[in-house]
């Protein structure tokens, strides 16, 4: 894999965990507001606001690894299968 490669797998792993997360947060949000609105004990937050931007945080550090994790597992192979 060339750097380029690698750089574009772990960029489109952290965006899709983003939009997934991001997703994932709102749908939260809107189904549960009173869990995310009481979350922070000494303050009200806007509980779609506060839920999507947890989800989208989370899912870009998940999605990020996940891509990590997918060149690490390559790099193995490719070492494995030369001589």
């Amino acid at each position: 894999m060339t750097i380029r490669k690698t750089f574009t797998t772990v960029t489109v792993a952290a965006l899709v965990g983003l939009v997934l997360g991001g997703v994932f947060g709102f749908a939260a949000g809107k189904m549960t507001p009173d869990f995310f609105r009481h979350i922070i004990p000494w303050q009200d937050v806007e509980p779609v606001g506060f839920a999507t931007f947890g989800g989208a945080t989370v899912g870009v550090l998940l999605g990020g690894g996940l891509g990590c994790f997918g060149v690490l597992i390559q790099f193995i192979l490719e070492l494995r299968r030369k001589p």
